[in-house]
């Protein structure tokens, strides 16, 4: 199916250009479920952080640091866990990367990063609005109806 109703977004965390079809479009700023759970960490982070800068945020950690110093078990980290024996991936020749890479380029069509539909090479790059119509007038200024 080739169709024209896809956008092109750089994603707001990895900065990767996506494209994305209408049917998996919600308003997506992220690349995929990796960037967008990593934003998510980052944003959570970010704001622990901002709170343990406040005056409240200062008084609860101490309060909480308190409590467990009087706890008699300060156990504060597990042991760590063996490393992997073989964490090797197998190797990809290059030919093999840019003679696939060469023919998406040459066919004109373009694939959605979420579902992988194929879409002629026309592209939005901004959202699909909504399709209401418009009057001509805003109801403030119409005449009102004859009584």
């Amino acid at each position: 199916m080739l169709d024209a109703d896809i956008r092109l977004f750089n994603c707001a965390r990895c900065h990767r250009q996506v494209t994305i079809c209408r049917f998996c479009d919600r308003g997506n700023i992220y690349c995929g479920r990796t960037c967008s759970a990593r934003a998510r960490i980052e944003s959570v982070r970010a704001a622990g952080k901002r709170y343990q800068l406040s005056l409240k945020g200062r008084m609860k950690h101490a309060l909480r640091q308190r409590r467990y110093r009087s706890r008699s078990n300060k156990v504060t980290h597990q042991g760590s866990t063996d490393p992997a024996l073989d964490g090797l991936l197998p190797p990809v020749s290059r030919l093999e990367r840019t003679s696939a890479d060469e023919t998406t380029i040459n066919t004109h069509v373009i694939q959605c990063d979420f579902c992988q539909r194929e879409f002629a090479a026309f592209i939005r790059l901004d959202f699909l609005h909504s399709r209401t119509p418009r009057t001509a007038q805003p109801p403030w200024i119409r005449s009102p109806p004859d009584v």
